[in-house]
């Protein structure tokens, strides 16, 4: 995964190592913008370390929606978190200090990064070789994942047998919200009750850094990819009272159909974590805005923007109008 060699859990770690590396590095270069390397950047910047931050990809948690990722990338520049997207880990080397490193930027340019710890975060795979899966009838995919026969019960080809959590293949998430859910329904599954299946497409998805983000639901391009004729509103988090005393940006965005339902909820800012749940009921109901536009927020707070937001949508915004 990283050219040139492994993690050795002292100068090269992974998400894991990070937690129990020996003392806290003056200055990190983190491989992976999705929300892991994200995650891992904002925390050592917030510990005092000097981070460089390197994606493959074109912007950073490139799974969701793009306005989001450019709000993102302002906040962790005007934190001093240096961002280079489109860039690639071409070599690097222990050295007495740390690590030294070369990066392709997406302008072309071979740049020299020195850092004292190289953090990967580029993804995770399942360690299913040699368990004798497939000798005890058990389906994996071409990476590892155990593939259930039903996914309604999640149980595999082999009647009994069941698989939650990471080892799940897409449209399974690997987060640990959603690996909760999935053994909660085998649970109740084995215990004879009656279960609904998890629903993918409403399971929330947080990005625990400063500025976070937080979504349920399609983003504006995927809705648009699936044919749907889109409508959009995005409210600046300052908009409402409780916004601009944090005086730390961020924003709203819904994406619906253009007579019909919300499809997404997309946020950024501070605290965004905490206010994705009530989309995830608006997103999961089908509801359209005008259903939820009538409910009232309490004040002073940020959930008012996701309040503003569907009010918006319904042709009564208090700040906005269509």
């Amino acid at each position: 995964m990283l050219p040139g060699g492994a993690a050795d859990g002292r100068r090269v770690v992974t998400s894991d190592d990070a937690l129990h590396a020996p003392g806290l590095p003056g200055s990190v270069l983190v491989v992976g913008g999705g929300a892991i390397g994200v995650e891992y950047a904002s925390l050592h910047r917030s510990l005092g370390a000097d981070v460089t931050l390197v994606e493959a990809a074109d912007r950073l948690v490139p799974l969701e929606d793009a306005e989001v990722s450019r709000h993102l990338l302002r906040g962790l520049r005007k934190r001093g978190i240096r961002v280079e997207a489109g860039a690639r880990l071409l070599e690097w080397e222990v050295v007495d200090e740390g690590v030294r490193a070369v990066v392709r930027t997406a302008r072309g340019e071979s740049v020299a990064v020195a850092a004292e710890r190289l953090l990967v975060a580029v993804g995770r795979e399942p360690v299913t070789d040699g368990l004798g899966l497939a000798a005890a009838g058990l389906v994996t995919d071409g990476r590892g994942h155990v593939v259930p026969s039903d996914w309604s019960r999640l149980e595999t080809a082999v009647p009994g047998i069941h698989v939650v959590g990471d080892l799940l293949p897409p449209p399974s998430l690997g987060l640990a919200h959603a690996s909760f859910a999935e053994g909660l329904l085998v649970a109740e599954t084995l215990a004879g009750l009656r279960t609904s299946p998890v629903d993918y497409a409403t399971v929330p998805r947080v990005t625990y850094s400063s500025p976070q983000t937080a979504a349920v639901g399609l983003t504006e391009a995927q809705a648009r990819d699936a044919g749907h004729d889109v409508v959009v509103n995005t409210l600046p988090l300052t908009a409402v009272a409780k916004g601009m005393v944090h005086g730390r940006g961020g924003l709203v965005k819904v994406v619906a159909e253009r007579a019909g339902r919300v499809l997404g909820v997309h946020l950024v800012g501070p605290h965004v974590s905490e206010m994705i749940a009530e989309s995830q009921l608006v997103v999961g109901w089908d509801a359209e805005p005008a259903d939820v536009a009538h409910h009232i927020h309490p004040h002073p707070t940020l959930s008012e923007a996701v309040g503003e937001a569907f009010l918006t949508l319904a042709g009564r915004g208090l700040h906005q109008q269509r």
